[in-house]
């Protein structure tokens, strides 16, 4: 069974986060597998972006979004197994990095193509990420019911 499960969330939406999360979790217990919650900022790297945001934005806005990705952790996930970083850069590419990275045998992502919503939970990222991943993919629909 798995070991590893990669969840990336979006901390803009914590309900549907929960919801995957939880999907996550319930097959992570069955082999006490680690969770590894990711989420991604995205960068400056646009030159007409980059050449306004300094290091000092670049610095606050991350911490800020690690904050934002502990207090979510914090309120919604079991103590123990759960680990987190944040990623900077384009959602599928960081996900798919980190997955090879840190190891991860199952990625957990949420695909949504009936509202909009944020790039971490779009049909385009899931597709990438169950195209390229080097590893299992479980793809949530319907999560919030």
């Amino acid at each position: 069974m798995f070991q590893k499960i990669l969840v990336p969330i979006d901390i803009d939406y914590p309900g549907t986060s929960k919801a995957v999360y939880d999907n996550a979790a319930e097959l992570a217990s069955l082999s006490n597998a680690q969770i590894r919650i990711v989420s991604v900022m995205p960068g400056f790297t646009m030159p007409i972006v980059a050449s306004f945001v300094t290091e000092d934005i670049k610095n606050e806005a991350r911490a800020h979004f690690n904050q934002a990705l502990e207090n979510f952790i914090r309120e919604n996930c079991a103590q123990g197994r759960v680990t987190h970083k944040v990623l900077v850069g384009r959602h599928y590419e960081e996900i798919l990095k980190m997955a090879d990275k840190w190891g991860a045998d199952l990625i957990v992502v949420y695909h949504n193509h009936r509202r909009p919503i944020n790039e971490a939970f779009s049909d385009t990222c899931a597709r990438k990420i169950v195209k390229h991943a080097n590893c299992s993919v479980l793809r949530l629909r319907n999560v919030l019911k």
